[in-house]
């Protein structure tokens, strides 16, 4: 409690031990707004807020203790005033925060640290570039510790330390004249044994001369070094600096360890990704020599993954497709159910074209008009060739030879080419000068010896690398407008079909790719495409196990087996399938081949067996591709049937009519 002036009226004793006093008569009578408060400023604010309002909360005050220190505190006062109005004194309390605003404060410290270490880890991940990591990095510990100046050494052979980054008026001054380093001796036993990190004035006088020399003379003022180990010795120098009167905290110092212990790792995945690369460099001019079909190995297994892993939905597409085809429809809706069916069926032969390319199918051969699948792919880009305003010149002999191969794949060969020559052409206008030159796109198709040969020319930049162009992964368009994969599978089914494919560059501007096909006879006339067949009526009779995880495939095999008359029953993994056979028993089982929790379709056939004998001769398994040569080697052996998706509704009724057959065969002998 205090008078308008100042003076100390009373006072409990909290606020006695607050201000450090031992009595009551040393403080009372004294005034406390000179003695005890810090700032007139906030007195002149206190007693404005009290005229104003007559009160005041949580005002935020500096005072003085009696030992000189300073605390903060937050005072909650009102005014008593005499019947005339005026303030005859103030009384309220205090609340000493200070311990709360260090802490705060401290608190604050570690997230902006937090932060710092965060946005280091974000550059480190950003980018393989050591130089940019390690600028980035030393502006954040300089912001970070309020310094001047920083430097950062690396470790290179026979004891060198290179700069390789600096930020800092001073650093900037005289990185000229300390731009490497040399340390014969090493950084002493001391460091060595102790694996120091970080380097203070206490570790000058057990310094090799030639370190202490340098970090006494390398940088003025407060400087504080941080060693950067590798796995077995240091691998780089970090200095900070700050001005003469600046010291370094243990806090200081354990930030500076963390931060140097994460730079470390950063710089040793750099230099191993480096040295990564210039090992895959070096292997890959030393495979040089190598037949292109083998470089085509490597992406083989990822292509049979991925076109495994549409023929899960290609199944349900084409089946509901299959059987809207026999519903009673408007003719305009069966007109769009076509057109869907016939799209699934074109996206099933580029699915099973990658297969092909994978290895992991024959193609299918027959004997074809290629100048009919050569108009088929233009006839694809036709919009696109007259929007982009591409001249086509067609220049095709009469009565070309036949080609024996897989007409759906030549076809995806020339649209990959056809649109690269279109992406060349438009890139090539979008770099240009802004004269726009004319675009042309020149197919020739003639025959040679024993060959039929044909030739895409366009009127774009060029190929800077013809001999690389068919590299999986080598790619000349802008960022984010190829893989690089489609040339090197071109590659492979031309050389499946036993021809040859190269590319140049024409004299006149432009690229040409040539393709030489082995001829097969006078050409053939091509089949009808097939259409979707009609879902015949088949009753089946009987209870049916279907298991697979595909949840897609799994309701269309169930809505076809139960509208034929089959009594389903559906798991989706093999615990729900172990747990239905356990329940009650089925006429038949069929089984995707390939179910999470399980290895191989052998494994799987057995396992059945063993457990539930009388499912033998009762199984169907369905692949999402064809199977591995072995699981049909060994499914054949043992005469189980499957079916590889997408299949036809006709197949599906017709081996589940054989297994249900079977089983009624099987209960009437018993």
């Amino acid at each position: 409690m205090t008078a308008p002036n100042g003076n100390l009226l009373d006072c409990n004793d909290a606020f006695l031990r607050m201000l450090g006093y031992a009595n009551r008569e040393d403080l009372l009578g004294r005034n406390v707004d000179a003695e005890c408060y810090t700032s007139p400023e906030q007195r002149r604010k206190f007693r404005s807020e009290v005229e104003e309002h007559n009160f005041v909360r949580d005002f935020e005050v500096t005072l003085r203790r009696n030992d000189g220190s300073v605390l903060t505190a937050l005072e909650s006062s009102f005014a008593i005033r005499d019947t005339e109005g005026h303030i005859e004194r103030y009384q309220g309390f205090l609340l000493d925060i200070t311990e709360k605003k260090r802490a705060e404060e401290e608190i604050r410290r570690r997230n902006r640290e937090l932060n710092a270490l965060n946005a280091m880890a974000v550059i480190a991940t950003q980018t393989f570039d050591l130089d940019e990591i390690l600028n980035l990095t030393l502006r954040q510990v300089i912001s970070l510790l309020g310094a001047e100046s920083g430097s950062v050494f690396l470790a290179e052979p026979e004891y060198r330390f290179r700069r390789r980054a600096s930020w800092g008026q001073r650093v900037t001054d005289r990185k000229r004249k300390v731009a490497e380093i040399c340390f014969p001796e090493g950084f002493g036993d001391l460091v060595t044994r102790s694996r120091a990190e970080v380097l203070t004035a206490e570790y000058l006088p057990h310094l090799p001369k030639s370190v202490s020399e340098f970090v006494r003379d390398a940088e003025a003022g407060s400087s504080i070094w941080v060693v950067l180990w590798g796995k077995d010795a240091p691998i780089g120098l970090m200095v900070i600096s700050r001005g003469q009167a600046a010291e370094y905290t243990s806090s200081d110092e354990n930030l500076l360890v963390a931060i140097g212990r994460q730079l470390s790792t950063t710089i040793e995945k750099v230099r191993l990704y480096e040295e990564t690369s210039k090992a895959y460099d070096d292997l890959r001019r030393a495979q040089e020599q190598l037949l292109q079909s083998e470089k085509m190995s490597a992406i083989g297994q990822l292509i049979a993954g991925v076109a495994h892993e549409l023929n899960n939905p290609l199944t349900a597409i084409l089946g509901y497709a299959q059987l809207l085809e026999s519903e009673a429809l408007e003719a305009k809706a069966k007109e769009y159910v076509s057109k869907i069916f016939k799209q699934g069926q074109r996206t099933h032969r580029v699915v099973q074209n990658l297969l092909s390319f994978a290895r992991q199918r024959k193609p299918e051969r027959e004997q074809f008009d290629v100048i009919k699948v050569l108009d088929e792919a233009l006839l694809l880009r036709d919009y696109d060739i007259k929007v982009g305003n591409v001249r086509l010149e067609r220049d095709i002999e009469a009565s070309l030879p036949a080609v024996f191969g897989d007409p759906h794949q030549l076809e995806q060969v020339f649209l990959n080419i056809i649109n690269n020559a279109l992406d060349a052409m438009t890139e090539c206008v979008e770099e240009g000068s802004g004269q726009e030159q004319e675009r042309a796109l020149k197919v020739r198709a003639s025959s040679g010896e024993n060959s039929l040969i044909i030739q895409f020319q366009d009127s774009g930049p060029g190929i800077k690398e013809p001999n690389r162009i068919f590299e999986p992964f080598y790619t000349t368009k802008n960022v984010g407008r190829g893989t690089g994969l489609g040339l090197s599978i071109c590659y492979g089914i031309i050389k499946e079909h036993g021809g040859e494919i190269s590319a140049r560059n024409a004299e006149s501007g432009g690229a040409i790719i040539e393709i030489k096909l082995p001829q097969a006879g006078r050409a053939a006339v091509a089949e009808p495409e097939a259409t979707a067949p009609v879902k015949h009526d088949v009753v089946l009779k009987g209870k049916i196990l279907l298991v697979e995880d595909e949840e897609s495939v799994l309701e269309f095999e169930r809505d076809v087996l139960a509208g034929a008359g089959a009594e389903v029953t559906t798991a989706t993994s093999i615990e729900n399938m172990r747990a239905l056979m356990t329940e009650e028993s089925f006429d038949a089982c069929i089984l995707s081949g390939k179910m999470p929790g399980t290895t191989t379709a052998q494994e799987t056939y057995r396992w059945i067996l063993e457990t539930w004998p009388s499912l033998s001769g009762h199984l169907l398994f369905t692949f999402s591709s064809l199977a591995e040569p072995e699981v049909r080697s060994f499914l054949e052996q043992n005469k189980v049937p499957f079916l590889a998706k997408p299949f036809e509704i006709s197949d599906l009724i017709a081996n589940a009519r054989k297994l249900l057959a079977k089983s009624r065969a099987a209960r009437a002998g018993s």
